[in-house]
């Protein structure tokens, strides 16, 4: 995202906190950009007594409760895939892997190791991207393809590094304290776990906030 897009997201996003304060007459929470599809924008406007605003592109309050709901469901898996993907831990997966390299891995581990680091920092810079303050479906299915890339690679890591745990009595303490870091980074980063298997697991909770959001709106929905 330019730093012109970014600009003018922000001036949205004041413009529809502005809108949306003067429609319930007092100040909301949070707003939130939502494209449920790519060119079709909404705001999702939270308040703290648990009720919502939609507003649509032109920030008029969106009149349908099946838009509301679609634009809130876009919105509740998107907040899933932000605290599943944590860009400190990712990095912090990507140092313990250098750790790793320099206490001296075989070099066919040491491939698997470096693989993971790259595909760990791969995920971190889509975490950190400007554009997520906008969520959209396709934004979550790069995270999801992006993490299924990293889980394999660190699964190909587990695979290769079998015959040093059959072996560990025989290796070096650095590199036994490097691989315990790693694996724990590892599982503190989410990279031995599917991304897309925990979004699946969630999606019936996601459809049961969204019918929640639309109860709550303050603005009765045709």
């Amino acid at each position: 995202m330019s730093d012109a897009a970014s600009a003018a997201l922000l001036s949205d996003l004041r413009r529809a906190d502005a809108e949306a304060t003067a429609i319930a007459r007092r100040g909301p929470l949070g707003v939130r950009a939502v494209e449920r599809s790519p060119g079709s924008r909404h705001y999702l406007v939270a308040f703290d007594d648990s009720s919502f605003l939609c507003l649509g592109s032109t920030l008029a309050v969106e009149p349908r409760a099946v838009a509301v709901r679609e634009v809130a469901s876009v919105s509740i898996l998107w907040e899933r895939v932000e605290s599943e993907v944590a860009g400190d831990r990712l990095r912090a997966l990507a140092a313990a892997a250098g750790r790793v390299l320099v206490a001296g891995v075989p070099d066919g581990v040491g491939d698997a190791v470096q693989l993971v680091a790259q595909r760990a920092l791969e995920l971190a810079e889509w975490r950190e991207r400007p554009e997520r303050a906008i969520a959209t479906l396709t934004g979550a299915d790069e995270a999801i393809q992006l993490q299924e890339a990293l889980y394999r690679a660190f699964d190909a890591f587990v695979r290769r590094s079998q015959p040093l745990v059959e072996r560990q009595s025989e290796l070096a303490g650095d590199l036994v304290d490097a691989l315990r870091a790693f694996e724990e980074s590892a599982a503190a980063a989410g990279a031995a776990t599917r991304l897309a298997g925990q979004l699946a697991d969630a999606l019936p909770g996601c459809h049961e906030q969204a019918d929640q959001i639309v109860a709550g709106h303050i603005v009765p929905l045709a």
